[in-house]
């Protein structure tokens, strides 16, 4: 139309024919606004606290510029909830973690204990993306569980990881049902898969290793004989550095054992050695051995007593005494103990409490007494803490009150594989170990996880992991294959102390 020369568009209802395939807007997709960086909207979303904390702990005053740079590297749609300062690495690496939007009821229970949605980690040196997560949750019919499904592709070591857990919202506890580790070249051809699965003793889990060409290998397998039922556990695994640890465990019915324990370094040199048996003779009546010793162990009426048939040496426990409470579940557990072990027991627990889980399990230094359910590992892993803290006279005074966490050559195996351990495998498998190789937020300091690996070595060299507390078998699998030297100066240590005390005991 027009007036006077000048022409008027009169508006229309109708779409332009050019605008007819357009996509409509996303009403969902927030709003950039023209004066605040997508950027540092994201950033602003975050606690500046813990970003400020990683910044002071590393000494980069400008660690801030760093997150916003990653938050940069992130897809267009990811929106990160929350920053995480590494508790593996706290000084070279964070995550942002990307929370599932719109959860349900069982996504918002796990997401309590590890983030469901994607996670996207950093070095923090160079904000280069080095890993990234995604966790997502699956209800199951009974309400009393969900499956998770974690997927981890690692960038610096062209790695996938892929697990399947179960979880338990009663416990709060997550039990492995599956997982896979698939190491690739730089091309992304596969150079080998690791695959972990439950075995038939329960607690225990079968690990094949399946290379390029198709060949296997079983790194762990445990079988029980269907006419005999005797368990066998077989390993042999090798550490980062090519450290090999050979484990053979057998028990029957009735309760008689053996195990054989190797370690040696990839030149083959015999960094540790350990075979141990245990018989039953009857209900009230065991020997055991370790090495060239043998023990004999008696219970007759309130009292255990523990025979060195080398030494003669004698021992005792008095149950009305050093019971406390539930006491059947405490003399059960103390009538599978080797004879070593509860000499070992005399000197450093004061008391027992038994307990009905023994998830609960726990040692208080200070009063030197234990809270232990019927379960050996448990039990061997307290027994653990407790020589740690072993402050007894004797020993010639070599060790008085020096924990076996606070000796520099230990320390310093243990420093040396963690960094290994930290360097190949990500976030997904550090958890696994966890516990041990936690370097910031541990319970009990920088070091803690060390001694933690004391308690543990105590019990993983002398038996296995049973259906009880098969949520620890996976940790005890890769603290086995993983931190061999560590696991070799601990239990030379203890077994000098053995040594010494034999010595200062009958002389030389």
């Amino acid at each position: 139309m027009e007036i006077g020369g000048i022409k008027i568009g009169i508006p229309t209802f109708r779409a332009k024919i050019d605008n007819k395939n357009k996509p409509l807007a996303n009403l969902n997709e927030p709003v950039q606004d023209t004066f605040e960086s997508s950027t540092d909207k994201k950033y602003n979303a975050l606690i500046y606290g813990d970003i400020y904390e990683m910044g002071s702990d590393i000494g980069d005053k400008k660690f801030s510029k760093k997150v916003k740079m990653a938050i940069s590297k992130l897809p267009s749609n990811a929106y990160p909830t929350k920053f995480e300062q590494n508790k593996f690495e706290p000084l070279k690496e964070f995550s942002l973690i990307c929370a599932k939007r719109g959860m349900e009821n069982p996504e918002m229970v796990v997401n309590l204990v590890k983030p469901v949605g994607d996670i996207y980690s950093f070095d923090a040196k160079t904000t280069d993306m080095i890993s990234k997560t995604h966790r997502e949750v699956k209800e199951t019919k009974d309400n009393k569980t969900a499956i998770v499904i974690t997927q981890t592709e690692d960038f610096r070591t062209n790695t996938v990881i892929t697990k399947k857990e179960s979880f338990d919202y009663k416990k709060s506890e997550f039990i492995l049902e599956e997982q896979t580790v698939v190491k690739n070249d730089k091309n992304g051809k596969m150079l080998r898969k690791e695959t972990m699965t439950p075995s038939q003793v329960k607690g225990m889990y079968d690990i094949t290793y399946t290379y390029a060409n198709g060949t296997t290998k079983e790194v762990a397998k445990s079988t029980v004989d269907e006419k005999t039922g005797i368990k066998t556990i077989k390993k042999d695994m090798k550490s980062d550095d090519g450290t090999r640890t050979q484990f053979l465990y057998e028990d029957d019915p009735q309760g008689n054992r053996i195990i054989d324990y190797k370690v040696t370094d990839k030149d083959g040199k015999v960094l540790m050695k350990n075979s141990q048996s245990f018989e039953v003779l009857d209900d009230n009546h065991f020997i055991s051995s370790k090495d060239h010793r043998k023990y004999e162990i008696k219970t007759e009426g309130k009292t255990l007593s523990v025979k060195d048939l080398y030494t003669q040496k004698e021992a005792s426990i008095d149950f009305n005494k050093k019971c406390l409470w539930r006491r059947n579940t405490v003399v059960n557990a103390l009538k599978k103990v080797p004879g070593d072990e509860l000499f070992e027991t005399v000197y450093s627990i004061s008391h027992f409490q038994g307990i009905k889980d023994s998830m609960n399990s726990c040692f208080t230094p200070m009063s030197k007494g234990v809270k232990v359910g019927d379960d050996m590992f448990v039990f061997l892993h307290e027994l653990g803490h407790a020589k740690d803290h072993q402050t007894q006279n004797g020993f010639f005074g070599l060790l008085k009150d020096n924990k076996y966490s606070d000796n520099k050559d230990i320390q310093k195996a243990y420093l040396k594989e963690r960094e290994a351990f930290n360097k190949y495998h990500s976030d997904e498998e550090r958890e696994h170990v966890s516990y041990f190789t936690r370097a910031k937020g541990h319970y009990n300091g920088a070091l803690g996880g060390l001694m933690e690996i004391v308690a543990e070595a105590n019990a993983l060299t002398k038996t296995y992991t049973d259906e009880k507390i098969q949520s620890l078998s996976p940790r005890t699998h890769y603290l086995q294959q993983y931190f061999p030297k560590t696991i070799s100066a601990i239990c030379n240590e203890m077994n000098l102390r053995d040594e010494i005390d034999a010595i200062e005991y009958y002389g030389t």
